[in-house]
């Protein structure tokens, strides 16, 4: 599961505050601070630094609106949502003009809630990677999503494979997936495909090679979702190097909306090609110990090698339960929180 979004709940009515605070934990969001207006908001905001302020517009109402203001002066990137017990359009539109991202009327139920925090914490994504200039899914390129872990067996390609079938099925998205582990690559295998070419075909056929052509190299499952496998022979490899290898996956993602890699479990030269194009890398480690450590070796590698670590994503696929790991601690020890919790 992702991490839980961390909520603060901002109004002058304690019952108020009461009522809505029960709505965010019965939808699974974490409260982890209350206030009043004014400067009793402004301050805790201060120290705790949720991912959404929950803002009521309770009387007086223009003490509400100075109070969104100021939070949003001191945390700009933080998303508010406003509510109110009454539904009229006068309201809203004066919590849009304070800065409130989305509005919701009291009494709601905790979907409601649950399906607002969400839209505004995507919307703030999408905003951070155009800013930083990684959002480029709706430009002249896909998005690229390189899935890397830096050790074998554990579940990088089964992740890559999933996500790639629900982009396809539940999105909609145009997407393929890069068959990239030149290692024992079988992504082809875990979606019960029989392809007849391979990405070494399609390397060696890029130049002159028409757009509509392409897909005569890839493999579609039934979900949608494309595939480039890799040769069942690992020896194969040898013959593509990283320069032409991310010449492919370029030509991939000027036809697809997504292009997802499945790298190979080292930090090889087609592996770092593949986090080199990526605008997002899904960083997937386990609980036992070589999987962690290889982690904390590879981060330190690409910090060498001068990686925006903004494009990293952290991901914990919990093998299993009882191995006393906690992920606070994996936390600590690789020094970044994580993006997504498997299962």
């Amino acid at each position: 599961m992702a991490r839980v979004p961390e909520v603060m709940v901002v109004d002058q009515d304690p019952q108020a505050r009461y009522e809505v605070k029960q709505l965010a934990k019965h939808a699974q969001l974490s409260v982890t601070g209350e206030a009043a207006f004014g400067t009793e908001a402004v301050s805790l905001a201060a120290e705790l630094k949720p991912d959404v302020i929950i803002c009521g517009m309770s009387k007086p109402p223009e003490r509400s609106f100075q109070t969104m203001e100021a939070l949003l002066d001191l945390l700009p990137e933080t998303p508010i949502v406003a509510y109110s017990w009454r539904d009229d359009a006068e309201a809203v539109r004066r919590a849009m003009m304070a800065g409130a991202r989305d509005f919701f009327v009291m009494p709601a139920d905790h979907d409601r809630v649950l399906e607002s925090i969400k839209s505004v914490l995507e919307a703030e994504e999408r905003k951070r990677l155009r800013m930083t200039g990684q959002a480029k899914a709706l430009g002249p390129r896909g998005m690229i999503i390189a899935v890397f872990g830096a050790k074998g067996g554990i579940g990088k390609s089964t992740i890559a494979v999933n996500l790639g079938v629900a982009l396809s099925s539940e999105l909609a998205h145009s997407v393929v997936l890069v068959d990239g582990d030149n290692n024992f690559g079988d992504s082809a295998a875990l979606l019960d495909l029989k392809p007849h070419r391979n990405i070494l075909e399609f390397a060696a056929d890029l130049d002159g090679l028409e757009r509509g052509a392409i897909t005569d190299y890839l493999t579609q499952h039934e979900s949608g979702l494309w595939v480039l496998p890799a040769p069942r022979d690992p020896l194969q490899w040898r013959g593509l190097g990283a320069e032409r290898f991310r010449k492919a996956i370029g030509m991939l993602a000027r036809r697809f909306d997504v292009v997802l890699v499945d790298t190979a479990g080292a930090l090889g030269d087609l592996s770092l090609a593949a986090l080199e194009e990526a605008n997002m890398v899904l960083w997937v480690t386990s609980s036992d110990f070589a999987s962690i450590n290889n982690s904390v070796i590879a981060l330190e590698t690409l910090q060498q090698l001068s990686y925006p670590e903004a494009r990293i994503r952290l991901m914990l696929n919990v093998t299993s339960v009882d191995d006393g790991v906690r992920p606070g601690k994996i936390e600590e020890v690789l020094g970044r929180q994580f993006f997504w919790l498997v299962p």
